[in-house]
Order: C-alpha cells, then sequence, then structure tokens
C-alpha cells in the first residue's frame, strides 16, 4: 500500500539524480541549469526538480512527471520506480554510491506468459525465444514478467529489466542493484557489425524480421545486438570497449523526436571516434509494430490464397 508520505516523499525525488542512476544520464551545470548531454533538450533547473524536454514539447516538476509523462509510467509504478531516490534537498554531493548487489527475482517453473507475451501478443519468433531462454538471458518470474538478463565476462548477471505481461500492462523497469554497462545483447564474435536498440523488445522484433525476409532462422545470430535499456550509451561504450572487432554499428531507435534525436546524436559522436554509423529507422513507431503489421500482412496474404 503506497501511503502518503511515501508519495510526498516520490515527489522530492531529486530529478537529476534519478536520470544519472535509472537512465545513465550526464549532465552539465551551466547558467543556472543542468543540461543533458546525450539529450541537449533535455534541460533541469538548478532547483533540481523542474525540467523541460524542448524536442518532445513536454515538461513538469519532479520524478514523478517524468515518468508519467516521457515513460507513459502508471502513476502507482512510477512512486514505486522512485522509492529510494534521495530528495533533492538531501544532496550532498559526498561520495560516490556504493555498488548494489543484482537482485533477480524468482524464476517461474513454466514460462507459458513469457510465449504467450513475447510470441503470441508482440510476434516475435519462437526459436529465438527458445535460444535465449536456453542460453539464461531470458526468463519469466513468478509475477509472470519477463525477464532480460545481461552479463558480465565472468558470467555473472549484473543487469535485469522486466516487462510485464498481463492484459494492456505496461509495466517495466531494472531489477534493483542493476548495472546499466551489462546490457541485454546477443553476441557474435565473427561479425564486426552491432545492432542497437532501445529496448529488448526492439532487438527481439528486429531480429525476428531479419529472420522473416532472408527465411533463414538463425540469420538474428550473424550480428551483434545490444539492447541500452534507454536512449544512454552508456551500455555501447562499455560494449565496445569489450568487443574490439566491431567496427560498424547501426542504431535502430523508435521513429520518434526522442529517438531520432538521439540516433544522430549518437551516430554523430561514434562517427568521430571512428566508427562507421548509420541509422535503420522503423516504418511505423518501432520496430515490434513493424513486425506484428508484417505478420498481419502475411496472415490475410495466406487467408486469400486460401479463398
Amino acid at each position: 500500500m503506497i501511503d502518503s508520505k511515501t508519495i510526498e516523499q516520490a515527489r522530492g525525488a531529486d530529478v537529476v539524480a534519478f536520470l544519472e542512476k535509472y537512465n545513465s544520464f550526464t549532465f552539465s551545470h551551466k547558467g543556472g541549469a543542468y543540461r543533458c548531454r546525450q539529450h541537449p533538450s533535455l534541460v533541469v533547473k538548478d532547483n533540481r526538480l523542474s525540467w523541460y524536454w524542448h524536442s518532445k514539447n513536454t515538461g513538469g516538476f519532479g520524478v514523478l512527471d517524468y515518468l508519467v509523462k516521457v515513460e507513459n509510467m502508471p502513476f502507482r509504478e512510477a512512486v514505486e520506480t522512485v522509492a529510494g531516490i534521495p530528495t533533492a534537498m538531501a544532496q550532498t554531493g559526498q561520495g560516490a554510491e556504493k555498488p548494489k548487489t543484482l537482485i533477480l527475482p524468482q524464476k517461474a517453473g513454466t514460462p507459458l506468459r513469457l510465449y504467450d507475451y513475447l510470441c503470441g501478443k508482440r510476434g516475435i519468433d519462437s526459436g529465438i525465444i527458445d535460444t535465449l531462454i536456453q542460453d539464461g538471458k531470458l526468463y519469466e518470474d513468478i509475477r509472470g514478467n519477463v525477464v532480460f538478463v545481461g552479463y558480465d565476462d565472468n558470467g555473472a548477471a549484473r543487469f535485469a529489466s522486466l516487462r510485464g505481461t498481463y492484459g494492456e500492462c505496461k509495466f517495466r523497469g531494472d531489477c534493483a542493484g542493476s548495472d546499466k554497462r551489462y546490457g541485454f545483447n546477443v553476441t557474435s564474435p565473427a561479425s564486426a557489425r552491432l545492432y542497437i536498440y532501445e529496448s529488448a523488445i526492439d532487438l527481439l522484433s528486429h531480429a525476428s524480421l531479419e529472420n522473416m525476409a532472408s527465411g533463414d532462422n538463425d540469420a538474428w545470430t550473424h550480428h551483434n545486438r545490444l539492447s541500452l535499456s534507454g536512449l544512454s550509451d552508456a551500455a555501447l561504450s562499455f560494449f565496445l570497449n569489450k568487443q574490439k572487432t566491431v567496427n560498424e554499428l547501426v542504431f535502430c531507435f523508435d521513429n520518434d523526436p526522442a529517438g531520432l534525436e538521439a540516433s544522430e546524436t549518437m551516430a554523430g559522436k561514434y562517427l568521430d571516434l571512428g566508427y562507421t554509423a548509420r541509422i535503420e529507422l522503423p516504418t511505423a513507431k518501432d520496430f515490434n509494430d513493424d513486425l506484428t503489421a508484417a505478420a498481419a500482412h502475411g496472415q490475410e496474404r495466406d487467408i486469400s490464397k486460401e479463398r
């Protein structure tokens, strides 16, 4: 039960601290405001509470407004997400936060909801799902959420994000103790190409479309794929430092103002660093929309043939 005190604490949470922790954004403080380095049109006022994202033409007061307006998160979920973030008045700047231990949710016995959600509702290739479950990168928890896991070089889980599966539930979030540098990914050591996505669902959808287009059930494994779990490049720079053979980057973000802005910013940044970089936009808003549309078109075509 969320009480009024918890809500008040959430309303006073430091916007800069929250975005640095959960989105891995970084900010420069100049002229009485904090400007996001990854998204220059996102500005937080000196009180660290009022914010405005110019390219989205939206703003508000506090983290709760940000989560509801930008992330489309239900209010209750937003309050729960903010819990534990220091208030703006409590920020002292003394010392760095100690690293946390990742807490993974308990695994369900049989991933029925996972398959129903990812394959049935989202249209993702079941063969891809089978492989990722076998590799331990994907599972269903006892609450019916889909869990996407990122590992370090020693095989230890260091990052995990959740996606709700019930009805029209839009629940999503990172597990406590997650390190965003270890994003959900698929590696292909023989490939120099890396596809980069905003979310794990985008990754799986784009991979499914590649299988569909090629007629090869293993086409999705031919190149590296990385989910940033947002629009910060913390996981990307970390991945590239480990995968030295990668020199071609393909940014596959959403076809919306935020995705376009991030694509252009990151592509420019990594071109300057010597990488080959290009942008691949979905036809609709995101690649899952493209995938479900392609699947529906195929079904309609099959029905017309039967007639």
